[in-house]
Order: structure tokens, then sequence, then C-alpha cells
């Protein structure tokens, strides 16, 4: 930012300047820049005082501020040595600083203070002053400082061939002084919001505590519906299936926001079961499963020669679930180009399979989820910020095991009750022992993480209760020291379970497992289970 006079100053240097010009200013250019790269504003003053000295050749420097009382203060005192004055205050001839302000922006030069009218001020002679030159600082017709040099024991230390320079100089200063007043203002302003940010989230907290307090406590059955595929009664758990129940009659997008093994899908299972598409299919899509350069296609489908491979149309899996719902697991992960083309469709509902001219409506609910925190993943840049409030129209927090503990009996003894009917034998039960030492447990994986572990123990008891015996060390490895497991009547108790939470779907439980149908399909020949 340069000011008019400036400008004019550089303009007339262009046009006939000495060396000795031309080497004052690139310092003074050179200032600009370290000028513009100062920290705070005492970094500022102090680089500009400095300069200063050197450039006009003072001994000693001074910036003065206006104390809000009609009168300066000394804001930052110098020597020729960058070294701070002592008793600034003390320094300063306050006529001078007078006289300049009251001067029309114009610089004030005295060559010798000893001689003339200053020299019958009081403070002149007790300051033993010669040479001083002095200029306000204004901007924005403002006077925002004063730049006060002087030299006690040379006179004429400072000439005429200096005032252009010193204004010019000013003007800069001026500026930055000025925009550093007001970065200081927006940061108080700034500090004073977030203090009363905080106030009022306390306040929200302190009224909300009192309004539960007030409420009777919620609980299972006095939800709409049952939602037996979501267990547990723990406060967390009948909170969020409360919202679930608010949400299961809407048309909107809703994203499930929840860590690995939560149960996102089982939710959107639910919105889905007990919303007004039940009768429609339900197509759920790991998108980070798929690869990136495959993925448009399986969302849009595609038309035959759209690319190498393509030998016939696919209608794609949003086309499968019209009707239905759609859900878009860790749909954070999908690329940003892809992104686009989702918020699109979501949009105008209709879609165009890769390779294809024509749009095909396609009338679906869209249920998406994601074990990351969406508005970090907004402000990384890795996920569109319009495509976030198109499918967060209500966001759904899952809560993870460990705010759910006291649902952990109830889910253990459906996970050995999936076990015994993976493995055709009675229902085994948890020691009080066990359910302590899985309470004492931080579960980083949820409920997949503690289904597993219960389908392990189960699979290595015997007897009619599961103990903590074969429980490893939370985090540790499966040591060499523990017993041979009997891999088949795990993977069997694996594929049992997987059936059981896909309702006897075995293309779901063959996705849930990881592996194909055909997989599924052989591995239930040899178990004998196939239908």
């Amino acid at each position: 930012m340069i000011s008019e006079r400036f400008a004019e100053f550089l303009s007339r240097m262009r046009r006939g300047a000495s060396e000795q010009d031309r080497v004052r200013l690139a310092s003074v250019l050179r200032l600009n820049r370290e000028l513009a790269g100062a920290e705070d504003r005492d970094a500022f003053v102090q680089t500009l005082l400095d300069e200063a000295i050197r450039l006009f050749r003072a001994e000693r420097g001074f910036v003065l501020v206006p104390d809000g009382a009609g009168r300066f203060r000394v804001a930052c005192a110098r020597s020729l040595d960058r070294e701070p004055v002592h008793k600034p205050e003390r320094k300063v001839s306050s006529t001078v600083v007078q006289s300049c302000v009251e001067g029309g922006g114009r610089a004030l030069l005295v060559e010798d203070a000893q001689e003339g009218e200053l020299s019958a001020v009081q403070s002149i002679a007790d300051l033993m002053l010669r040479s001083v030159l002095c200029v306000p600082l204004r901007a924005k017709e403002r006077t925002v400082g004063c730049l006060y040099l002087d030299h006690r024991f040379q006179k004429g230390a400072f000439e005429e061939a200096d005032l252009p320079w010193l204004e010019a100089f000013a003007d800069q200063a001026a500026i930055g002084l000025h925009l550093h007043d007001l970065l200081a203002r927006v940061r108080e302003q700034s500090a004073r919001l977030e203090k009363d940010h905080d106030r009022l989230l306390k306040t929200v907290a302190v009224q909300a505590e009192r309004l539960d307090s007030l409420e009777p406590e919620l609980t299972r059955d006095r939800l709409q519906r049952p939602y037996p595929e979501i267990l547990g009664t723990a406060p967390a758990t009948v909170r969020y299936l409360a919202t679930l129940d608010r949400l299961v009659d809407g048309e909107f997008p809703v994203l499930l926001v929840g860590e690995s093994g939560t149960g996102k899908e089982l939710a959107a299972r639910a919105l889905h079961a007990y919303g007004r598409r039940q009768g429609g299919p339900f197509v759920a899509v790991n998108v980070a499963a798929i690869q990136a350069d495959l993925l448009e296609s399986e969302l849009f489908g595609h038309v035959r020669g759209a690319f190498t491979g393509a030998d016939r149309n696919r209608q794609g899996l949003v086309r499968e679930a019209e009707g239905g719902t759609l859900f878009l697991d860790e749909v954070t992960e999908m690329p940003l180009e892809l992104q686009a083309k989702l918020l699109r469709f979501l949009e105008e509902r209709t879609v165009r399979p890769v390779g294809g001219d024509a749009t095909i409506p396609v009338d679906l609910r869209v249920v998406a989820a994601t074990n990351r925190d969406p508005r970090r993943a907004v402000a990384e840049g890795s996920f569109r910020e319009d495509l976030y409030y198109r499918l967060a129209v209500v966001s759904v927090p899952i809560p993870p095991l460990r705010e759910r503990r006291g649902d952990l009996p109830e889910l253990v003894d459906a996970f050995l009750a999936g076990a015994a009917a993976a493995r055709g034998g009675d229902v085994r039960r948890a020691t009080p022992e066990l359910l302590d030492a899985l309470a004492r447990r931080s579960w980083p994986g949820n409920l997949r993480e503690l289904r597993n572990v219960v389908l392990r123990l189960d699979a290595l008891t015997e007897g009619p209760e599961v103990d903590a015996t074969f429980l490893e060390p939370e985090g540790a490895p499966v040591g060499s020291d523990l017993p041979t497991l009997d891999l088949a009547a795990l993977e069997h108790a694996a594929i049992g379970e997987a059936l059981r939470c896909a309702d006897g779907n075995k293309a779901e439980a063959a996705r849930l497992l990881g592996i194909s149908r055909r997989s599924l399909y052989d591995r239930l020949k040899r178990f004998g289970d196939l239908d």
C-alpha cells in the first residue's frame, strides 16, 4: 500500500535522482519489505525507528502515539547503537511535538534548537538539543503517531533535502502503524467474542442440564419403533435411537458419523426398514472398498463400449436402489471429481451412465456414513463443503462402545447366541469376571471388535461358561503360547454370525465377510449348510 505523496515522490526519483538518492530509495524499499514481515506492532515500530535513525543520521529516535487524553506518549525510543533510550519521556521536547502535529502534516526541521524561536523554550534548553527532525504519522486524515529524531551534539545534522524523504518514509510508516492498530483491535474483538462464546456455551450447558433434570428419563419403551437389531439400553444408545426415531419418516438425506465398528450400517438399515421405502431395496456401497477408477461406473452404471471391458450395459448401484435406500458408507473417502457428480445427482435426482448421453431419473433416499469428522475433511480440502451440506441435512452421531458400557452384557449374550447357532450347540454364559474385564477395555474397534473377541472366546471354550481365561491383553498380538485354534470352527462361527447379521442374505453375508459369493457357497457346501 503506497500513499499518494510517496507515489509522487517515487515518480520524482525516477525522473532524476542522484546516486545518494538511489541508495536511500533502495534502503526505503528494503525497509518496506522488513516492515511487512514484522511479527507484531512492537517489532514493526522498533524496525521503523532503527532504520529512520540510520537513514537520517540521527543520534536518537522516538515514536510517539496518542495517549487518548490529547497528548502523546513515547511508544519506542532507540539510540544510534540500536539500544533502548533510558527514561525516554524526559528526552523529548513536547513543544516540538506539538508544533509538528499542528503543522498540517508537514515535517518540522530544526537545524539548531539553541538559536532562534525555540531557544527560549525551557525544555529545549534543559535537553541541550541541537538538531531536531519531526514528522507526524497520518493515516486517513488522522494522526496515528509522530516520528521524532534528534542530535544533541551536532547542529545542522539534518537538512532541507531530508524533508521529502522523511515525509515519504512517514507516509509508509503511518500506513503500517494504522494496519497494526486495526489488527490489534480485531484481535481484541475476536478475544471478546471467544469469551462471550465460551460463556454462552457454559450457559447453554447449564440450562440443558437443568432441563434434563426436569424431563423424565428417556427409555426404549418411549420410542415409536422397537429397533430389535440395535441392542442396548444405555443412555447414549437410547438417545441415538430417539434421533433415528425422529428421522425414519423423512425423505431427506442423513449423514451417520461414528467410529469404525459402531454399527453405522445397522442404523442405515433401521432408517430403511421402518421408513416409507421399506418395501424397496436397500443397497449398501462401501466407497472406500471400490477402486477410484471403477467407482463412477459402479455407482452410475455404464453403456456398452464405454471403456475397455464394458461388454454390456450396466445400470449401476444407484439405479438398483430405485424406490428404496442407497447407503454410501465411508463417503468422505470418495474422490473429489466423483463428489461433484454425486452432488449433481443429489440436486437433480438423475444419473447419466458412463459413456451415455441420456439422463435417467431415480427416486430413492440417500443415507451416508463416515468414520471421520466431516468438518475436518472439509477444512482439509478432501471433502466438498457443498456436498457435505447436501448429505448432512441431518447429521447423526453414532456413540462408540466406550460410551455404551452398560450395553456390554446384552451385546455379549447376543454374540454368544449367534456363535451357538453357528456351531449347533447350547448357548454359553459369560461369567461376571469376563464381563468386568470386557468393561475395562477401551474398544477402539467398537462392536466389531467385541463380536470378534466373543466369537474367539466361544470357540476356545468347552464348558457352559465363557470366562476370561483365553482373553488376550488389550492391544496384544496373538501369542505363540496360546492353545492351538480350531480354525474350521472359527470360520464356521464367523459365517454363521455373518448370515445372522444379514438376515440370511448370502450376498450380504459374503460382503460382510469380505469374500466373494462363490467362496461363501463353497464354504457352506463344505460345512453341509447349503440349502
